[in-house]
């Protein structure tokens, strides 16, 4: 955990050189740790996004509880039931976002899983004072001290201070061969410009997997509570 004061930020206008673009989707569920499912599936039929730098992949998140439900764990095995409003976001640079749009009309194969891709509409990235990722990929999430000296480090190599930042609990995101360590990470306090760059950039790697992806955040008090993202 990091806490330290910021003086007043104030609006500036901001770069919309990388967009999300958000997608419609027919899938009433899919698995809890599904990232690597959707990274393969849309990487068949967007075979460039390897070779293109800015490029990230929501993973796809229902609402937290509704209904008496609540969210299963990535450890449970169960599926997320998803709703009409829910929406499959990519984060794209702004140049590629018609190539992108070519998804609209195709099924991507999860395995048991379908989702039946609709239309797109670009969104731009928000300036916000405090930002949240639901996975930042480390090998050292354990260890607090250490993965808070990683990601300093990582912010200020983008030019970046940081000076409030949250965790919230350690999980792992699935692969057939491996597992990605991960953490939520709440960052309050930023320069809007900052705040822009960070969703541009991401932090981390395996953003073709959902991690490292800084979405607006309202409240300090939601760290590791996941949101619905439509």
């Amino acid at each position: 955990m990091l806490w330290q004061e910021n003086p007043d930020n104030e609006y500036k206008i901001v770069s919309d050189d990388v967009q999300d673009l958000s997608f419609r989707f027919t899938c009433a569920q899919l698995p809890v740790d599904h990232a690597w499912l959707l990274s393969n599936a849309i990487r068949q039929v967007l075979p460039w996004i390897d070779q293109e730098p800015d490029v990230a992949i929501h993973s796809i998140h229902g609402a937290a509880s509704g209904n008496g439900w609540s969210r299963p764990t990535e450890s449970a095995g169960d599926d997320l039931q998803l709703s009409k409003r829910t929406r499959l976001y990519l984060r794209l640079p702004k140049h590629r976002l018609g190539d992108a749009r070519q998804m609209h009309g195709t099924v991507l194969d999860l395995g048991d899983y379908q989702i039946q891709i609709g239309e797109a509409r670009p969104r731009k990235l928000t300036p916000s004072t405090t930002l949240f990722s639901r996975s930042v990929s480390s090998a050292n999430i354990e260890d607090e001290n250490t993965f808070t000296g990683e990601m300093i480090d990582a912010l200020e190599y983008q030019g970046i201070r940081a000076t409030k930042m949250l965790f919230g609990l350690a999980h792992a995101i699935h692969r057939p061969d491996s597992e990605i360590k991960a953490r939520s990470v709440l960052l309050a306090d930023l320069e809007f410009e900052d705040s822009i760059k960070l969703q541009q950039n991401g932090l981390g790697h395996e953003q073709l997997m959902g991690c490292g992806i800084f979405l607006p955040h309202k409240s300090l008090a939601a760290v590791g509570a996941s949101q619905d993202n439509d």
